[in-house]
């Protein structure tokens, strides 16, 4: 793999791994585990990580630290509001998805109407 690398890229491999090298152990373990974890996924929760990643990478450096200061704040809840937080946050999603849903049935039978007061 190394030959068919560009020049940038084997500099980038070289850095990762002098970044590696100088890391503390505890901080390898760390993300060897996050990795391990990572690759255990089915594809399309990978790709979705991927996808909140690239999100996550556009937001100015200021939301990121609030994102970043929200997350340490509900790591900080006990485990009961933490569950009940995202039970309430998944009930949320569910309705959402519902009322998308019901206005995409509403706007295609709107258009079938239409189509049918041309034919008239």
């Amino acid at each position: 793999r190394w030959d068919a690398m560009t020049p940038v890229e084997r500099e980038r491999v070289v850095e990762n791994y002098r970044r590696w090298q100088a890391m503390p152990e505890e901080r390898r373990a760390v993300i060897k585990q996050r990795h391990e974890r990572f690759s255990a996924l089915p594809l399309a929760e990978k790709q979705a990580l991927r996808e909140r990643w690239k999100r996550f990478q556009k937001l100015t450096p200021d939301q990121r630290e609030r994102l970043r200061e929200r997350f340490r704040n509900f790591e900080k809840l006990p485990p009961e509001r933490r569950e009940k937080f995202l039970r309430e946050r998944r009930e949320q999603r569910v309705e959402q998805r519902q009322e998308l849903q019901e206005l995409r049935v509403e706007r295609q039978e709107r258009r079938a109407e239409k189509r049918k007061d041309r034919r008239r």
